[in-house]
C-alpha cells in the first residue's frame, strides 16, 4: 500500500521503477521521481492514493484513461509511457520534465511582459486542442500545472496532471453526491465545476481565462479571499477587468476583451475552442494603430474609467431588509455594520414583506443554526420579484457555500464578517436591481 514519501524512497515498483524522491502530492496521489531499470531515465510515477484505487472500477478506468493519455502527442503534452498495478497500487509513469511551474515565475517575477503571458496561454492552449481533439478534458489548469522550458523571452511551456482527468472527474462526481464536498482548485474553477456539473472543454477555457488574468496582473481573478468567496465570485460576479487593475501594464482592449469572454459565467458564451481562441489571442498582439490624435485622448479615457466607483449616494439609499436575530445585538452585528457603511437598514423576519426592498441580507442565530437560515435564503430567493438575497454563514462551510448558490443565493457573506467586504457585496447587489 502507498505510505509516507520516506517510505517509498528506494522501492522498486513493478521490477522496473526505482523510486529517487517526490515530486508533488495532490488529493488523487503523490508523483514521485523514479529510475527506469536498464534505460537509465528517470520518469514521473504517479502513484493513485488507496482510497482512491480501491473505489469500484478504478482499475479499469485507470487502464482506459491511461490508455488514452498515451494517444496524447503534443510537444507541450507529458508523455505516458508506461502504466500498471504493484500489488494494490496502480501507477502511472510518465516523462520527467525539468523546469519552472508558472507559479514559482509568478512568485519570482511578478506578471509576465504582455506579449509573454499572450504566447505562453497560446502554447498551453495548442495542447488543449490536442487534448480535446481526443475527448479529454484537463479539469485542473493552473500555473502549478504548466511548466515554463527554456528562457523566459523564448521558452516552451509543458502541461502536467493530464494524467487521471476522466478518473479524478468521477470522484470529484461521487464526492459532491456523496459528501457535498468540491474537489479541484477553487481559484481556477469554472462555474458549471463549482456546481458539480458535468465538464466539457469549455471548463478548461474558463480555467485559461483564470490562468491569463494571473499572467497579466498578477493574481487570479477573484484573488486569494476564501475558497468560499472565491467560488461565489465563480458563480455570479463579473470578474475585475484586467486593465482597471493594471492599468500602467498598456493591456490591450481586445486582449481584456478575450479574458472576460473566457470567464462567461455561460459556457455557450465562451470561445468555441481552444484552437480558435490561441488564434484569437496572437491577434491581438498587432492591435491596430490608433488615428493621429486619438492616443492620448485613448489613454486619458482609459485612466477615467480604471477608477473604481464608490456607492453612489442613490444606492446607499436603497433599503436593505436584513433578518437578523436579536436585531444589532446579535454577535454578528451585520445590521450594525451596514448602517455605519451609511446603508439604510430595514430589520425584518421571515414572515415580513420584501415588497419595496432593493437586497436582503439572512444571517444565522448561531452556528447551529446555519442549515435554518439556509432554506431561508433560499426560500425568500424564490420569491416571485425577490430582492437579490446574501446569507451570511461560516467561512469555512465549502457545503453550506456551494449549496446556497446552487439554490439561487445572490451572494455568499463568510462569518466573522469582515464591514468593508460586507458592505462591498451588498452595494453589488443593489447595483444589480438597476
Amino acid at each position: 500500500m502507498a505510505g509516507t514519501a520516506d517510505s517509498w524512497l528506494g522501492r522498486v515498483v513493478a521490477g522496473r521503477y526505482q523510486v529517487t524522491g517526490t515530486l508533488g502530492q495532490g488529493g488523487m496521489g503523490t508523483v514521485y521521481e523514479a529510475e527506469q531499470l536498464g534505460l537509465e531515465r528517470y520518469v514521473a510515477l504517479k502513484v493513485l492514493h488507496p482510497h482512491v484505487a480501491r473505489t469500484p472500477g478504478a482499475a479499469a478506468r485507470f487502464q482506459r484513461e491511461a490508455q488514452l493519455l498515451a494517444r496524447l502527442k503534443h510537444p507541450g503534452a507529458v508523455h505516458v509511457f508506461d502504466h500498471g498495478a504493484d500489488g494494490e497500487d496502480l501507477y502511472l509513469a510518465m516523462e520527467r520534465v525539468f523546469g519552472t511551474p508558472l507559479h514559482e515565475v509568478l512568485e519570482s517575477h511578478g506578471p509576465l511582459e504582455v506579449k509573454t503571458a499572450v504566447e505562453v496561454v497560446a502554447q498551453v492552449l495548442e495542447v488543449l486542442d490536442a487534448a480535446h481533439g481526443l475527448g479529454i478534458v484537463h479539469r485542473d489548469l493552473k500555473p502549478s500545472n504548466v511548466m515554463r522550458v527554456g528562457e523566459l523571452s523564448a521558452s516552451s511551456v509543458k502541461v502536467l496532471d493530464f494524467g487521471l482527468a476522466a478518473l479524478m472527474h468521477e470522484e470529484q462526481h461521487s464526492r459532491l453526491t456523496g459528501s457535498g464536498q468540491v474537489l479541484g482548485t477553487p481559484a481556477y474553477m469554472s462555474p458549471e465545476q463549482c456546481r458539480g456539473e458535468p465538464l466539457d472543454a469549455r471548463a478548461d477555457l474558463y480555467s485559461v481565462g483564470c490562468l491569463l488574468h494571473e499572467l497579466l496582473v498578477g493574481r487570479a481573478p477573484f484573488g486569494d479571499s476564501p475558497a468560499v468567496e472565491v467560488m461565489s465570485g465563480h458563480l455570479y460576479r463579473p470578474p475585475p477587468p484586467v486593465r482597471q487593475l493594471r492599468p500602467e501594464r498598456g493591456i490591450p482592449e481586445a486582449l481584456e476583451t478575450l479574458v472576460l469572454a473566457c470567464l462567461a459565467k455561460e459556457k455557450a458564451q465562451r470561445p468555441a475552442s481552444a484552437r480558435e481562441l490561441a488564434a484569437r489571442l496572437r491577434e491581438t498582439l498587432a492591435p491596430p494603430a490608433p488615428a493621429r490624435g486619438e492616443g492620448k485622448k485613448q489613454e486619458r479615457s482609459r485612466a477615467v474609467t480604471t477608477t473604481p466607483a464608490a456607492p453612489s449616494p442613490e444606492v446607499l439609499a436603497r433599503p436593505v431588509a436584513v433578518i437578523e436575530p436579536g436585531g444589532p445585538d446579535n454577535p454578528h452585528g451585520i445590521g450594525t455594520a451596514l448602517a455605519v457603511a451609511g446603508y439604510r437598514v430595514v430589520s425584518a423576519s421571515a414572515d415580513s414583506s420584501l415588497e419595496g426592498m432593493h437586497a436582503l441580507v439572512v444571517v444565522p442565530r448561531s452556528a447551529q443554526a446555519q442549515e435554518e437560515a439556509l432554506t431561508l435564503a433560499s426560500t425568500l430567493a424564490a420569491r416571485p420579484h425577490a430582492p437579490p438575497v446574501l446569507l451570511c454563514g461560516s467561512g469555512e462551510d465549502f457545503s453550506l457555500m456551494s449549496r446556497a448558490v446552487a439554490s439561487g443565493v445572490y451572494d455568499y457573506v463568510p462569518l466573522p464578517v469582515d464591514p468593508t467586504d460586507l458592505a462591498r457585496k451588498v452595494g453589488r447587489a443593489l447595483r444589480s436591481r438597476r
